[in-house]
């Protein structure tokens, strides 16, 4: 048994450091093989640790567990920032993502009102998102695309507190409280918001945690704040909060209170859709009808399918992949909301969203569509938690024998965490070397952008829209031709949609042409 132990620590310790070689160099030749997947390694690293953890337990350091909490809100912020903004210098950002936001943003602060040209409307007509305005200080700081990754990182991280905090009043054990937090932050769909540019549904995972933590506790004012600045993240975030109602009807039995916040939650879903988004938009709201339009053309008629017309939505849920879905949200939090029925309930609504339609997008557990869902996961693996751990210490009190007794709520800790690890094990690439250092074309792309003046229209490639969206007018190439003043992509795009007569090559470098409009007569 010891010489199995040895093979397998020695084996761990050569994966771990192969990775490491890996991260660092971009990859290498292993006799015929080329190693060049941060992944694989992580993925055969994660397999190794499970068998060691599995043949004898593994003794982990003795540390304050606050003090693990803090590290690991630390090590997510320094990582998950590290990798957003050199993704973002390395142009893999998008448009419609951050270069959207950004010139949001941007344009509340030059005062001329949440305005946008991708597509050229007023960015209420698209969603409505007035949490946008607490962010205005940004463009005064310097960049706002790196800013916004860096505050949206912040925001991520924090709800590792939170976790932290809400199982620590309810679990009663230090040690317990740190692991669950922990174990958010090493939550894949945690890394998948992340990494997926900025959406403003994001800083709704830390703030539905911080309302629950917050009516736990008490302190009321502070519940309604976290619930407001939800549903002023965007109109969508009051199906949140109908989750949240949920929460409070079923986990606290607050049936009055949490069944005015639902009714609450979805008149202002049906204001926003049918009235303000809009008055903005000059016709109906849009992403109902292209996401559900088999379900109906209003959230009133959606409402009443999913209430009386079982046929329709049935067999759109239990697809395989979505329930592949579904085990990969479960997986990752030790299944362990399923103990805690009622406050896994809470979850339902942000799953009916992703589960009711066609749009890939949503069901997949690294997108950004899981902002919705994830807390209340958190929240309900909490008080599964709870009540895993009250029943472990009832069975090894009465010295029950049994498999039964080695899920102790730690040992379900980690393995969740490993399945997490697993799950997640894509995101390391973004570590590599090769993946932030810039090379040739991107170190061009740059030179090419700092030759822009600041403040006139541009159309430009897609993935440089983020650089440049500081400003009143930036489309993407070839989109309003007429109405740009530069124009920056690649030799490709351009060779195949050349701009109208009265634009002059100014420039060319690493595959890319900046083009500039000749002065009029």
């Amino acid at each position: 048994m010891r010489l199995a132990l040895r093979g397998l620590d020695a084996a761990a310790l050569l994966l771990a450091s192969m990775l490491l070689a890996v991260l660092a160099t971009g990859g290498f030749m292993l006799g015929p093989v080329r190693i060049a997947r941060p992944e694989d390694l992580l993925l055969a690293l994660v397999g190794v640790a499970a068998v060691r953890v599995l043949v004898a337990p593994v003794a982990l350091p003795r540390v304050e567990p606050s003090m693990a909490v803090v590290g690991g809100v630390l090590g997510y912020a320094l990582v998950m920032g590290f990798m957003t903004v050199t993704r973002h210098f390395a142009f893999q950002t998008h448009a419609l993502d951050l270069g959207q936001f950004a010139q949001i943003v941007w344009s509340i602060a030059h005062g001329d009102g949440p305005w946008m040209t991708l597509p050229a409307m007023h960015a209420w007509g698209d969603h409505f998102s007035p949490i946008l305005y607490l962010l205005v200080p940004l463009a005064r700081l310097g960049p706002l695309a790196p800013s916004l990754l860096i505050v949206q990182t912040l925001s991520l991280a924090a709800g590792g507190l939170a976790v932290f905090a809400f199982a620590r009043h309810h679990l009663r054990d230090d040690r317990l409280a740190a692991g669950l937090a922990l174990l958010y932050l090493a939550n894949p769909s945690l890394h998948g918001i992340n990494v997926r540019d900025v959406h403003v549904q994001a800083f709704a995972v830390p703030l539905l945690m911080a309302a629950a933590l917050a009516f736990d506790r008490r302190h009321w004012g502070w519940c309604a704040v976290a619930v407001l600045l939800v549903l002023s993240c965007r109109e969508d975030g009051a199906v949140a909060i109908v989750g949240f109602a949920v929460w409070l009807a079923l986990a606290r039995r607050r049936w009055a209170l949490g069944s005015a916040v639902a009714v609450g939650a979805v008149l202002l879903l049906a204001f926003d859709t049918r009235v303000v988004i809009p008055h903005y938009r000059g016709e109906a709201y849009t992403h109902l009808v292209k996401r559900y339009v088999h379900l109906g053309d209003s959230v009133s008629d959606v409402l009443i399918t999913l209430a009386v017309r079982p046929w329709r939505w049935v067999p759109v849920v239990l697809q395989p992949p979505k329930l592949v879905y579904l085990l990969a949200i479960l997986a990752p939090v030790g299944f362990l909301p399923l103990l805690a029925p009622m406050a896994a309930a809470s979850a339902l609504p942000g799953l009916a969203v992703n589960l009711l339609t066609f749009d890939r997008v949503l069901f997949n557990y690294r997108s950004q569509y899981q902002a919705f869902v994830l807390p209340f996961l958190m929240l309900a693996a909490v008080e599964g938690c709870a009540r895993l751990q009250e029943r472990w210490t009832r069975r090894t009190q009465h010295g029950a024998p049994g498999w039964r007794d080695r899920l102790s709520p730690g040992a379900v800790l980690v393995a969740a965490f490993l399945i997490s690890l697993a799950l997640t094990a894509r995101t390391v690439n973004d570590l590599a070397v090769n993946r932030w250092r810039l090379g040739p074309e991107q170190r061009a792309a740059h030179a090419l952008l700092r030759r822009i003046p600041p403040g006139v229209a541009v159309g430009v490639n897609e993935r440089l829209v983020p650089h440049l969206a500081e400003r009143h007018e930036v489309y993407i190439y070839d989109t309003a031709v007429e109405r740009s003043q530069y124009v920056l992509d690649l030799d490709g795009v351009l060779a195949r949609h050349p701009p109208p007569a009265g634009f002059a090559v100014i420039a060319r470098d690493g595959g890319w042409t900046l083009l500039a409009r000749l002065p009029g007569p």
